[in-house]
């Protein structure tokens, strides 16, 4: 965040809630990102898929990007909150072991392995969950990329478009 001169990270919750909606949209990647995000989650959407974020950043500087975003609504459905952060009892519950949370939330919606994907830049949480489900790891670190974005449309819908 250039005014801050900080890089914006979901566990600065202060810093999160002093950007401008300009800050935000550059945090996200930029408004190309942001389009390409809601094409590809309204397209999985659509398709019946459900969307989870689980993060170690706190979800309470995370939510409010993604709703001023437009991109909040695709992960709650009806009352149903699916994003997770430190700051969630869910998450605290497992010790912060993404792989047994993501686990838990498979077993409640009667998924096998073979039917979820977990996409994260820590190898450490990723080879948690590789026994889970299946995973991409986003090795550079720096967001996922239009290339990553095709993967999770083909691995959750078999296309490229």
């Amino acid at each position: 965040v250039q005014s801050a001169q900080k890089w914006a990270v979901a566990d600065n919750v202060s810093l999160f809630q002093k950007m401008g909606r300009e800050e935000v949209i550059a945090n996200l990647g930029g408004s190309e990102r942001i389009l390409k995000l809601e094409s590809l989650f309204d397209a999985l959407q659509r398709a019946g898929v459900k969307l989870f974020i689980v993060s170690i950043g706190h979800s309470k500087a995370f939510a409010p990007h993604l709703e001023q975003t437009g991109l909040l609504r695709f992960f709650e459905d009806l009352g149903e909150r699916r994003f997770f952060g430190q700051d969630s009892s869910e998450l605290r519950a497992v010790n912060f072991v993404k792989g047994k949370f993501i686990s838990q939330i498979m077993h409640a919606n009667s998924w096998l392995a073979g039917e979820a994907l977990f996409v994260d830049d820590s190898w450490d949480h990723i080879s948690g969950a590789q026994s889970v489900c299946h995973t991409l790891h986003i090795v550079e670190r720096k967001g996922m990329t239009d290339e990553h974005l095709k993967h999770i449309q083909h691995a959750a819908l078999g296309t490229d478009e």
